[in-house]
């Protein structure tokens, strides 16, 4: 019998003190990160959203009052420019060419992508040079890659070089119409694919290797194995990337500017050039900013809708 124990037995009332478990220790320390975590967020949140919704509230009373730019002068309309805004014929093209956008874009960007995902995940020599090759386009400027493309589709230009070679005669890429939007529905999703593809490569990489082994034993096919262990693994890079491809196809901008200018007439014209030209060019103030604050709702909209699907698309997305 150790001293201790004979001290306590002999002492009449006196009591051995066991160590007292601390049961809230873990959560007290889930809690200190939580707030460390926070505390380090706080600051660009709190500036982020004390600026945007200065912002946004300054387009939306600048949306119900007519500019004049020259005057300096602002005169409340109220929903005038909005009911301009439904009523203005030009806006079927524009808002026909920008869904046209959304719609391309967010299913063919996400498609092309992880398709190229798939090819690039493979341990092969020299596979890191074709990863680089096709990357490299999103290290590129835009203004300098919408530059590089105008010359390659101008008239007699070198894509016209090309086809004649094999008997096709020069077509009119940059006349307006179906052919100059899926030109540049190209030119954007080639900018942008080498983006998205990492994102998918990283999500292919991070699949366990335990569940394509559990697969392969269990005799499921290669495309088995895809649709029913990496589709599912992957799903919220999935979503990630059609959600950056939806919000960014309504922002096609340069390309439409430095190309076609919008034209030939309103041809080629999209909601965002759309503000830009009533802003700057009609000097239409009230009206762009009515057209802004509609760009904004649609997108608030679109990306809400989807968010909201996440938890059918998602695997094992929590509540």
């Amino acid at each position: 019998m150790s001293l201790r124990s004979a001290t306590s037995a002999a002492v009449p009332g006196r009591r051995s003190r066991a160590p007292q478990p601390r049961s809230n220790s873990p959560r007290r320390r889930e809690l200190g990160r939580n707030a460390f975590g926070y505390a380090l967020l706080a600051p660009q949140t709190l500036g982020f959203l004390v600026v945007g919704i200065i912002a946004v509230g300054g387009v939306v009373q600048l949306s119900l009052t007519r500019v004049n730019v020259l005057a300096g002068t602002r005169e409340f309309v109220g929903l005038d420019n909005y009911t301009r805004l439904f009523s203005d014929p030009d806006m079927v093209v524009v808002l026909a060419n920008t869904f046209f956008f959304v719609f391309v874009l967010s299913i063919a960007g996400t498609i092309v992508a992880l398709a190229l995902a798939l090819l690039l995940n493979q341990q092969l020599p020299g596979i890191n040079f074709f990863r680089a090759a096709i990357f490299i386009p999103a290290l590129v400027t835009t203004v300098a890659w919408v530059l590089v493309w105008r010359f390659i589709l101008q008239p007699q230009g070198l894509l016209d070089s090309l086809l004649s070679v094999v008997g096709i005669g020069q077509l009119p890429w940059l006349r307006g119409g179906w052919l100059t939007l899926g030109a540049f529905a190209v030119i954007q999703l080639t900018k942008n694919v080498g983006i998205n593809m990492m994102i998918f490569l990283a999500a292919l990489q991070a699949v366990p290797s335990e569940l394509m082994d559990a697969a392969r034993v269990d005799g499921a096919g290669r495309w088995q194995r895809f649709r029913n262990v990496v589709l599912p693994q992957i799903s919220p890079a999935i979503l990630m990337v059609f959600m950056l491809m939806v919000s960014g196809s309504f922002r096609v901008f340069e390309l439409v500017l430095l190309i076609t200018n919008g034209g030939p007439g309103n041809q080629t014209s999209v909601l965002a050039f759309e503000i830009y030209r009533q802003a700057f060019r009609l000097n239409d103030v009230g009206y762009a900013a009515a057209l802004a604050v509609f760009l904004f709702a649609l997108v608030l909209a679109l990306t809400g809708i989807i968010w909201q699907l996440r938890r059918k698309l998602v695997f094992h997305e929590s509540e």
